[in-house]
């Protein structure tokens, strides 16, 4: 007996199917028209055709009551135990299996215990029903999940004018650097950048080989502090660098290198608030990282370029394309930051980064300007404020830091101290000649060389690499003396591998050159007619009158 349901929908679909029925020929089109009418599909009414015109019952016209087994597994219970214990033990594992890992590994379980083998459908199926944050969950920790899939609660405060909130921070560039002397692969540098909320403009940025550091947040903070005019000048930059000023507040994530002392003692020192965004809350920093990313990908298409993954990379190679220099990759992403970034419209303001600066900062017919940001008298203090700072004791051969001794006269009335006293010293790691003493009874920064003035200037990085050099000789006790001939050393290695492979291209262009010119010579006595040596004239000019219709000038290579 059919249900009230069914009848009436068996009642409601008899004139439609009788009147299709009565013509002696159905075409598509009306058996569309009739489907929308019944809003069914046309393979339904086919199928309402075939049953009702062998029968004319009105009950074959009732919708089919779904099979008892609709809904429930054909799947045996202990094939479904081991598939939901391979996917819970294995797929939903730290290994991150694929697909068809998980498929395989099940079919092999049931083998072996004598089951009948699921099908990989459906196991497939069984897989793609759970839920992704399950998945990420299982596989990549509560942490990635919360930021994958949870709600995103919390945002910074909207800022009402420029440089009342910047956000700071590093990331790996997607690109291997070569060394300026022998062109060859060094690594991927790091990026340090500094970004005005209000604005969204690049206030500065600091390269470097070094993993971040406090130093290199201390330089980036300078960079953006300081206007961008003389460093323009000094790497070659041609578009003009805007936005600089010193901010209100710094916004960073809780990295060691942000909590560090130099950085805190430097944003005090200079008035700046530093503040960090909550933990494990990383859409707080999404500005930052969204500019971040935008750079990132300029550099995608240039030699070197690793991608933004294995995927994206494919079977290039970047160390083997890598051609830019650490400056030259400085000055590429200057431009691309003054002359495209800041100049295209950014989707937060509807503006250009300069346009919103200059609005923020001279005021337009919506709200005054904050105006220009104030010059800091002091450039060199702001650059020392920012340096690594060290804590050192003053005897009579001076201070020591990082095997180097350091004397002058400013460390003379402190001798006595013998080494009860420690003082502040900084040292900028670009250059570890010197050192910057603060003198306690006026708060001035006073320069430190090394003992011995006629040291040259070296790096950190390669101070390092020198005491490893000796430690790795075995020279445990080595002195100052023999630190500094170590980095010398390796300079001249440098030198010479550099005077090497100039002296090999040298010769190399200059057997080719004979060779040409011998095949040349040849070519002239087997041709006499013709023109001059190749290598003599590398164009070769051809008379108007001689050239046909799709010739063009011709090169000898």
């Amino acid at each position: 007996m059919a249900s009230p349901t069914r009848l009436r929908i068996a009642t409601q679909r008899k004139p439609v199917l009788d009147r299709l029925l009565a013509l002696p020929k159905r075409t598509n089109r009306e058996v569309s028209l009739a489907a929308e009418e019944l809003s069914c599909s046309v393979r339904t009414v086919y199928t309402l055709l075939k049953r009702y015109g062998a029968t004319r019952r009105l009950a074959d016209l009732a919708p089919r009551r779904r099979s008892s087994l609709s809904g429930r597994s054909m799947v045996a219970p202990r094939v479904e135990a081991v598939m939901a214990e391979v996917i819970a033990s294995y797929h939903l594992s730290r290994m991150r299996p694929t697909v068809t890992q998980t498929v395989l590994e099940i079919r092999r379980r049931t083998q072996q215990l004598g089951l009948a083998l699921p099908d990989p459908k459906t196991i497939r199926r069984r897989i793609a029903a759970i839920p992704a944050v399950q998945i990420v969950r299982s596989r990549e920790g509560a942490k990635r999940a919360r930021e994958q899939f949870g709600l995103l609660s919390g945002s910074t405060p909207e800022t009402t004018f420029p440089l009342q909130r910047i956000q700071v921070d590093h990331t790996r560039v997607d690109l291997i650097v070569v060394d300026a002397a022998l062109r060859q692969p060094l690594e991927r540098p790091w990026i340090t950048v500094a970004i005005d909320e209000y604005s969204r403009a690049v206030l500065g940025f600091y390269l470097s080989l070094e993993a971040p550091s406090s130093t290199s947040v201390g330089l980036c903070l300078v960079h953006s502090i300081l206007p961008k005019d003389g460093w323009a000048a000094r790497i070659g930059l041609v578009p003009k660098w805007l936005p600089y000023g010193r901010p209100d507040q710094i916004y960073t994530d809780n990295g060691s290198d942000f909590r560090s002392e130099a950085v805190d003692l430097g944003c005090r020192s200079w008035g700046m608030e530093i503040d960090f965004r909550p933990g494990g809350m990383p859409h707080f920093g999404g500005i930052v990282e969204r500019v971040i990313g935008t750079a990132m990908r300029s550099l995608r298409t240039l030699p070197g370029a690793t991608g933004g993954s294995v995927a994206e990379r494919g079977d290039a190679n970047p160390a083997k394309d890598a051609s830019l220099t650490m400056q030259e990759l400085e000055l590429l992403i200057a431009t691309f930051i003054a002359s495209h970034y800041h100049c295209s419209v950014h989707s937060h303001h509807g503006m250009t980064p300069n346009a919103r600066w200059q609005a923020g900062i001279f005021g337009n017919q919506q709200q005054a300007g904050r105006g220009i940001p104030t010059p800091i008298s002091d450039p060199a203090r702001l650059l020392i404020d920012f340096l690594p700072i060290e804590r050192r004791s003053v005897n009579r051969r001076g201070i020591k830091w990082g095997g180097v001794l350091y004397m002058d006269d400013i460390l003379i009335p402190y001798l006595d101290d013998r080494g009860r006293r420690k003082f502040v010293v900084r040292r900028d790691p670009r250059d570890v000649s010197r050192i910057w003493f603060l003198c306690p009874d006026d708060n001035v920064y006073y320069p430190v060389r090394s003992r011995d003035i006629s040291r040259p200037s070296i790096t950190a990085w390669e101070l390092e690499n020198a005491r490893k050099h000796l430690r790795a000789n075995g020279q445990r006790g080595y002195d100052e003396t023999a630190l500094f001939r170590a980095a010398e050393l390796q300079r001249e290695i440098v030198a010479k591998s550099l005077e090497a492979r100039k002296a090999s291209r040298k010769s190399r262009l200059a057997r080719e050159r004979q060779t040409g010119a011998k095949t040349n010579r040849l070519y002239s006595a087997s041709h006499p007619e013709a023109h001059e040596p190749a290598s003599a004239s590398p164009w070769r000019r051809i008379i108007d009158d001689d050239l046909e219709a799709g010739e063009f000038y011709e090169v000898d290579e």
